[in-house]
């Protein structure tokens, strides 16, 4: 049967939610900050598909992710994070050291669930989510590419035909998707897509914006790398694949990927 989006006012009516706060609206959600059971929520409705399986990877979590109340095929209902602190900010403001550390013990936090029991059954394999880049028979013919992202492609080729350590990924981890929650740093918003657990730390050497990417990148890679236990080496080619991706997907729907294309030119 195919996917089709719910309705919030539905949502709101089937698990008690009040409204409590400007409702938002992204090309792939509508949020509605709410009220639950004297607890302050978050009700995100999907507008596509791919978001609604965002939810189910939470709720599966568990409490390794934020802490989710209600979930379906269609939506989820979890706490909204209503701490002080920012991980974007904390880079900009000269702590970056302790934003990446707290953005990999988040990231080793989300895998060890996937040591402990079976993976949703609707998580996309990693060479799936790279088929763009790898597979020439599913390329915009219309967007050149270059020779960095040729190189990179291949590279994104060899790493996922290598065996590594398979987890749930986030696939998004970055500084706006781990949030303050009272004190305690949980992940929101992942993509739910299984594979080596290398790739999960590569778009944290994106962000927040480029001139901080490309000064911390090398301090960055020392501390992912400790953090991890993955080789420098490892990370580096993870983090240019990743980067291709991204580039080739911004290219795409017609923008200029300046991040992706700095680290590319500068450390891929």
């Amino acid at each position: 049967m195919n996917w089709s989006a719910g309705s919030v006012p539905a949502y709101l009516k089937r698990w008690d939610v009040h409204p409590d706060g400007e409702a938002m609206s992204t090309p792939s959600s509508w949020l509605v900050p709410g009220l639950w059971r004297d607890r302050r929520v978050m009700l995100k409705v999907a507008r596509v598909e791919e978001e609604a399986r965002a939810g189910l990877v939470l709720g599966w979590w568990d409490r390794a992710a934020v802490a989710v109340h209600e979930v379906d095929d269609r939506a989820v209902l979890m706490d909204l994070a209503t701490g002080d602190r920012d991980l974007a900010r904390m880079s900009l403001d000269g702590l970056d050291d302790e934003a990446t550390i707290i953005l990999c013990q988040s990231v080793s936090a989300l895998h060890a669930v996937s040591r402990t029991k079976a993976p949703p059954h609707d998580v996309i394999p990693l060479a799936q989510w790279f088929r763009g880049l790898i597979d020439p028979a599913t390329r915009a013919p219309a967007i050149p590419r270059g020779p960095a992202i040729e190189r990179a492609a291949a590279i994104a080729r060899d790493l996922l035909e290598a065996t590594g350590e398979e987890v749930v990924l986030h696939g998004d981890i970055h500084h706006a998707n781990v949030l303050d929650f009272a004190g305690q740093w949980l992940a929101i918003d992942p993509k739910g897509l299984i594979g080596d657990r290398a790739f999960d730390y590569a778009n944290i050497f994106c962000n927040p914006d480029t001139a901080t990417a490309i000064a911390n990148f090398p301090r960055r890679l020392a501390i992912v790398s400790e953090h991890s236990g993955i080789d420098q080496q490892t990370l580096r080619s993870w983090i240019t694949a990743w980067c291709a991706l991204s580039a080739s997907w911004t290219m795409e729907s017609g923008g200029t990927p300046w991040t992706a294309q700095a680290i590319l030119a500068e450390f891929g």
